[in-house]
């Protein structure tokens, strides 16, 4: 299993100061509300903004500022105050930028304060545009879902853009970022010149809009005027029947929702998925959903799909076989049958948005625990333990880990466990296709060892499940408890060594290196140390955190941590004297590394291999490299190494160090 660095957080503590008991705060005076204001009018010359009237505000007060390239500013026009709720200003410079800032003024006896001010840009449009500009003229009464405009341009020969957009798409927007926004809408055909009456359908009702127009070339893509706008305008009541949609409840797969409409008539209810009509208008997914009916109208009659289909009254509508965590929109809309004997709608379209559920993958497992001189390698006086894992039909890959029993009181959150199981998806277990039926095994412990087992599962969406963590003891049930005897402590020599440190820059090295951190050690073993072996990297006051015994048997008394220079080493590895010149061993580092500290712990070993003394230091590289000479002889070979530091969590990993057997 691939290891991954792991960042925990430092708590950091923060001290307060108490007040005196008679130091009393200063009451919360409640304010009026800011004003919303929006640009009602923007040309090389001149510009004008708006706002709705604030409740409780006796007046507003307003300021100017102007902005260079250089982004300095300067006063446009001081603070005033007015009693209007729209402004103009006919002497503004053309490509000009300005901000307009806007507070409601609370009465004086209101016992309110002053709101904050509201802010809103306006940069006027260069020299060179067109003069056009547009005259409106909204029918009266407007409809419900659809408003008929007269436009009126001054210049009859040029083509021109226009819309019905709803005012509040428009709040905070000067005219070129309202232009930015409609430009999307605009094909060639949408383009018109001269006087038009245009009727705009589909529009929601009880909503405020403003028509807006401005000249455009489709050729360059471009503005050719300054935007025009209409005063507001607000469509009416609709008073057809409309249809109250709320999800009941959302499952792995299924949607429950229930519709409640205002009228007796008939309609049609469906879930689509949102991504499916992602951009689209309600309009536009009516008439997709109308179409998908008459197509099946077409093929098999009214009556059939009306008898099928269509609902009347308070119903609960139930869609199953969906996608799991996927959103959803519960749609419904009127429908009846039109005189060419297809599906039209009656009312508006009225919708829910939900999302279903993602099942839960989890990762049991249990226990095959025998005698290891069973194996075709005997492991006598051991204890040989399989592990049958038990993933669940959520489940699509899964992760295991086998930890020293230490990792349970590091503190480690189950995301950050989770996080260094799952970390390299090439290490991931699949499920339903595993060669070896979901059983890994046999690994060899000693009797009485306790360590803990964790197990997650990603289901088909990719997302963990809960981690699963169990102590267990290596006992000849395998239920835990009882045993053998614990571990003996690991035998100990009285070989000792000593170290120093230096840090410098790898151009001493070598001139290619230069710029690369070189972590230099100079070793002193005393007569009874015959070899040595090193760790860097280590989290600090590793020692102290974990004890000799921990590090030894995690560490340095496993063979196949050994450092052999291999792209494919793990990234928790020991060197020995073999790799030194003269007891001076050397690592140049990639410089990622300044500005980091770990720790470096190394171990003497006798004439009988026995480990003797363990000695540490904890190695701070600077922020910036001294590119001072070297006093100490680096060993030609040294090597550049990517710098990750090794965290306490994988010193308690064992997985990737148990070695498999197999049965006789």
């Amino acid at each position: 299993m691939k290891k991954f660095g792991l960042f925990i957080s430092i708590a950091l503590l923060t001290a307060f100061v108490g007040c005196d008991s008679d130091d009393v705060e200063d009451p919360v005076v409640p304010a009026v509300s800011k004003p919303v204001v929006a640009v009602s009018e923007n040309t090389p010359t001149s510009f004008g903004v708006e706002w709705d009237a604030v409740d409780e505000a006796a007046g507003y007060q307003y300021v100017v500022t102007e902005s260079d390239a250089a982004g300095n500013t300067s006063e446009f026009c001081p603070e005033t105050q007015t009693d209007k709720t729209s402004l103009r200003f006919d002497d503004a410079a053309a490509g000009a930028k300005y901000t307009v800032k806007v507070k409601a003024l609370a009465a004086a006896d209101s016992q309110l304060a002053d709101s904050e001010y509201a802010e809103i840009f306006v940069e006027t449009p260069a020299k060179g545009l067109s003069s056009q500009t547009f005259a409106f003229t909204v029918d009266d009464p407007v409809g419900y879902d659809s408003a008929t405009v007269k436009v009126e341009p001054s210049i009859a020969d040029e083509t021109y853009f226009f819309a019905v957009v709803k005012s509040s798409l428009l709040l905070d927007k000067n005219s070129n970022a309202i232009i930015e926004m409609l430009k999307k809408d605009i094909e060639p055909e949408s383009l018109v010149k001269g006087e038009q009456t245009i009727e705009t359908k589909w529009l929601d009702p009880e909503t405020a809009y403003v028509a807006v127009a401005f000249g455009y070339d489709a050729d360059r893509g471009a503005s050719t005027s300054v935007l025009s706008r209409s005063e507001k305008f607000s469509t009416a009541v609709d008073p057809r029947m409309s249809i109250d949609v709320s999800v009941m409840n959302a499952g792995d797969e299924a949607i429950s929702a229930k519709c409640v409409p205002s009228g007796s008539g008939s309609y049609f209810v469906t879930a689509v998925k949102s991504a499916d009509v992602a951009g689209m208008s309600d309009r536009e997914i009516l008439d997709a959903q109308l179409a998908a009916l008459n197509a099946e109208i077409d093929k098999s009659g009214w009556d059939a799909v009306a008898a099928a289909q269509f609902r009347s009254g308070t119903s609960n509508y139930n869609a199953s076989g969906l996608s799991i965590g996927t959103e959803y929109s519960v749609v419904a809309f009127g429908v009846q049958k039109s005189a060419a004997g297809k599906a039209e709608e009656t009312t508006r379209l009225f919708k829910a948005n939900t999302k279903t559920t993602a099942p839960e993958a989890v990762v049991g497992f249990s226990l095959n625990v025998i005698d290891g001189s069973q194996l075709v390698d005997p492991q006598v006086g051991k204890a040989a333990v399989g592990f049958q894992f038990e993933p669940n039909a959520a489940t699509k890959t899964y992760a295991y880990g086998v930890f020293y029993e230490t990792v349970l009181e590091g503190g480690y959150s189950d995301s950050d466990l989770i996080a260094m199981m799952t970390g390299d998806p090439a290490s991931m277990i699949d499920a339903a296709t595993d060669s070896e039926d979901n059983f890994r095994g046999y690994y060899v412990f000693e009797w009485g060892e306790r360590v803990v087992v964790m197990t997650v599962g990603l289901n088909a969406l990719g997302q963990p499940g809960p981690l699963q963590k169990k102590l267990i003891e290596i006992t000849e049930d395998g239920q835990g408890g009882g045993g053998n005897e614990p571990t003996e402590p690991i035998e100990r020599g009285d070989a000792s060594l000593t170290f120093e440190h230096q840090i410098v820059d790898g151009g001493s090295l070598d001139p290619q290196y230069s710029g690369y951190p070189t972590l230099v050690l100079q070793f002193k073993p005393d007569a009874k140390c015959v070899d040595y072996r090193w760790a860097e990297g280590l989290v600090v006051n590793v020692v102290e955190q974990f004890g000799e015994d921990m590090l030894l048997s995690t560490l340095f008394l496993d063979e196949s941590l050994k450092n052999t220079g291999s792209a494919s080493d793990p990234d928790l590895t020991w060197n020995d004297r073999s790799m030194t010149s003269n007891d001076v061993g050397g690592t140049i580092y990639f410089p990622s590394v300044l500005g980091e500290s770990f720790d470096v712990v190394a171990v003497a070993f006798d004439a009988d291999k026995l480990p003797g003394k363990m000695v540490s230091a904890t190695v701070t590289f600077p922020s910036s490299l001294d590119p001072a000479s070297v006093a100490m002889k680096i060993p030609t070979s040294s090597v550049v190494r990517s710098y990750k530091q090794i965290t306490a969590l994988q010193l308690m990993n064992r997985t990737s160090h148990l070695t498999r057997y197999d049965l006789k």
